[in-house]
């Protein structure tokens, strides 16, 4: 049985799940051409719209592979990647040892001191979150004043639910809770303090599914931007949002 969510469930016991959820968190080695293509240009659209400075300190806030927090090392920043479960914490410090500090927490409560972040990224994070407005509040309890958050999540998802044949209850696919655009994501962070300065639409689900990003990974990213552009006006089929908000 498969039905389409119109109300975010609640979870029963959200730590034991993304416990068991870390050892399928997949090593960005072991993509598909298509979706390693498509996930390393949504992160360089986030490491570029950071501008991250020598010394800086970013937070991964759910670094799930550590791919992330990887990727940015280059900047000369101070990266810090965490994720709930220590297995999945372990296996991102083993896959990529001399990116970041690697640290066990959870979203909800982040064992770091109030204003010790110049940045922090919610990677496809908050779409998992029950409670949004309690994690982005975390987040800006950790940013320095002008600290800057980047959230990325799917754009206006349909969330399918499926009958789960350990439990016998519909279960949200990809353990998604929340479907988003730019006003209702815009508005949970200013309601906890941010100001957000920019949205952004990336990828086009239909581009996807005809292998664009794989066969086009060498383009720059002004021609990405031009063609995510120009295809998300004729479908209205984008991937994902991005929001950049940052503390007064």
């Amino acid at each position: 049985m498969t039905s389409v969510s119109s109300t975010s469930p609640q979870l029963r016991d959200y730590k034991q799940h993304y416990r068991a959820d870390a050892q399928y968190i997949e090593d960005p080695e072991a993509l598909s051409g298509v979706r390693s293509a498509s996930e390393r240009r949504r992160l360089q659209v986030i490491i570029d719209q950071l501008n991250l400075k020598p010394g800086e300190r970013m937070l991964d806030l759910g670094c799930g592979s550590g791919w992330l927090a990887d990727l940015s090392a280059h900047t000369g920043a101070k990266i810090v990647a965490c994720d709930l479960a220590p297995t999945g914490v372990s296996a991102a410090r083993r896959r990529f040892p001399e990116a970041a500090q690697f640290m066990a927490s959870d979203v909800y409560a982040v064992g770091l001191a109030d204003a010790s972040c110049d940045a922090i990224v919610l990677s496809e994070v908050v779409e998992h979150l029950e409670d949004v407005t309690t994690g982005l509040r975390q987040a800006a309890r950790l940013l320095r004043p002008q600290g800057r958050l980047i959230v990325t999540v799917p754009y206006r998802e349909t969330i399918l639910q499926h009958l789960c044949i350990h439990c016998n209850q519909l279960t949200p696919a990809n353990a998604h809770l929340h479907s988003f655009d730019q006003q209702s994501l815009s508005q949970i962070a200013v309601a906890v303090g941010l100001r957000v300065t920019r949205t952004r639409l990336m990828g086009n689900k239909v581009l996807e599914l005809m292998r664009m990003p794989q066969w086009t990974r060498w383009w720059p990213q002004w021609l990405w931007r031009f063609t995510d552009s120009v295809s998300n006006r004729l479908t209205g089929k984008a991937a994902f949002l991005l929001m950049e908000a940052k503390k007064a």
